[in-house]
């Protein structure tokens, strides 16, 4: 696997940024064709992933400053997530839902989608890559507001430490796409204020990639 994010985090610590169908004739199968059709979806016309399934918010201790979190696991095999809508997860006594979330924009709020402020707050967004070939030299753009942390198909390839405002491909690394379906886990700290993310994926030129699927599920 190709991938120019490659340092470790907890190597370069505490440096900011570590570049690292079958169809039915009846109700009930029309039904069920809609609900495929639903697990779907392709980047935008740029190349932003605006499909993803999102859960947050998780409360951060007090006292521990937000980029040492970043670096350390706040749900169990964080980086080997593969969950779906609806599935739930239990963190410090409370119960969170998984749930599907498309941007209307090229970023995601996790404010916005929770229709409240949250403050030092840690919140996740999974995006499920699927290709019918291998894609090498596949640009990965991220910007987040604030900490960022990044897991590709189970590997750490990303951290930025730091709180900082939202900027559209920000940092950028290149990774491999495999066959099949490549799995992307983007962890957000926000200190407090506005709480985002984007990631968009582009061919080593710069031109959106027209040849991959965003799904829901794994």
């Amino acid at each position: 696997m190709n991938m120019n994010f490659s340092m470790t985090a907890k190597a370069m610590r505490p440096k900011s940024t570590i570049l690292r169908a079958l169809g039915f004739l009846s109700l009930g199968g029309l039904m069920l064709i809609k609900a495929v059709a639903a697990d779907v979806a392709r980047p935008d016309p740029d190349g932003y992933i605006r499909d993803w399934v999102i859960l947050a918010p998780i409360a951060l201790p007090d006292g521990v400053d937000s980029g040492d979190l970043l670096l350390r696991r706040q749900i169990r095999d964080e980086a080997s997530l593969k969950p779906k809508a609806g599935d739930t997860v239990t963190v410090g006594g409370r119960t969170l839902t998984w749930r599907q979330h498309t941007a209307p924009t090229n970023f995601f709020d996790f404010n916005a989608i929770l229709n409240s402020q949250n403050d030092r707050m840690v919140g996740y967004a999974v995006a499920y890559v699927e290709c019918d070939r291998e894609i090498p030299e596949v640009m990965m753009s991220v910007g987040s507001n604030d900490q960022g942390r990044i897991y590709f198909n189970g590997v750490d390839i990303y951290a930025v430490t730091e709180a900082r405002p939202l900027m559209l491909d920000q940092d950028k690394g290149k990774v491999t796409l495999k066959p099949g379906v490549n799995v992307i886990v983007f962890k957000i700290i926000n200190e407090s204020n506005s709480w985002q993310g984007a990631m968009r994926l582009t061919d080593r030129a710069g031109k959106p990639l027209s040849n991959v699927k965003i799904r829901l599920t794994p």
